[in-house]
């Protein structure tokens, strides 16, 4: 697990936050809500080592892959090249063993993109191509994954596929943080909850104790109403 003690950022004169304590446990699935602008894409640049803080991190992943919200892209390039393109990072190698090639095509099988690996990155759908970026994790070997809202851009189908292949890799050892703005599909798929409201204050709970009116309420500034059925949670703005 991630754990973080003693958190203070500042831009400017604006505090983002302030001796913030937080974790990302193991083998689940985090949520990570609120507003845009409270810090959520900067938490993330955080635990990924990108921005530099005085704060205490204890870290027990071997290692974070972290997908952003935008990615450019080569022209031209297969999706199979694009995918195996991870293991020549920080490589000098030239080629990839079979061994290699096999994992490119499991991490493929995986997120379903196996018929797709001949075609061009660009010609992909939204969805293929957060599934592509995936699969890049997988073969990097990581085991916390930070996707800083996966699913935008795409219908709700693909939505559906996507968090299901996500939620399947917790199964596996795999650990993921999401950024993800849709309460609803957060609370279907996330096990743990963190929600960064436009005053920065951290709100961290399991599923049965986040969603809750009076929290999302402060998270938000508006009034919400949560229907739990059977421990399965309904969000719905409340007039």
């Amino acid at each position: 697990m991630i754990e973080i003690k003693n958190l203070n950022l500042n831009f400017g004169n604006e505090i983002l936050f302030n001796n913030i304590e937080l974790n990302i446990p193991e083998n689940k699935i985090t949520m990570i809500v609120g507003p845009n602008g409270t810090g959520k894409t900067t938490l993330f640049k955080i635990l990924n080592g990108e921005i530099k803080n005085k704060c205490k991190i204890t870290n027990t992943f071997k290692k974070v892959f972290y997908l952003p919200q935008k990615i450019y892209y080569t022209k031209g390039i297969t999706t199979y090249d694009y995918v195996s393109s991870i293991l020549f990072k920080n490589s000098w190698k030239w080629f990839l063993n079979n061994t290699e090639k096999q994992k490119v095509y499991d991490a493929l099988r995986q997120m379903d993109l196996l018929e797709k690996q001949h075609l061009e990155i660009d010609k992909l759908s939204a969805g293929e191509i957060q599934r592509a970026n995936i699969a890049m994790g997988l073969l990097s070997g990581a085991d916390l994954f930070l996707l800083d809202e996966p699913t935008s851009n795409m219908d709700l189908v693909n939505q559906i596929k996507t968090l299901d292949i996500i939620k399947k890799m917790t199964l596996s050892g795999i650990s993921v943080a999401i950024i993800m703005h849709d309460l609803n599909l957060s609370a279907s798929y996330g096990d743990y909850f963190i929600g960064i409201s436009q005053k920065h204050r951290v709100y961290k709970a399991d599923k049965k104790n986040f969603f809750k009116p009076e929290i999302l309420n402060e998270i938000y500034d508006i009034s919400f109403k949560v229907i739990n059925n059977e421990e399965k949670f309904y969000v719905q703005i409340f007039n």
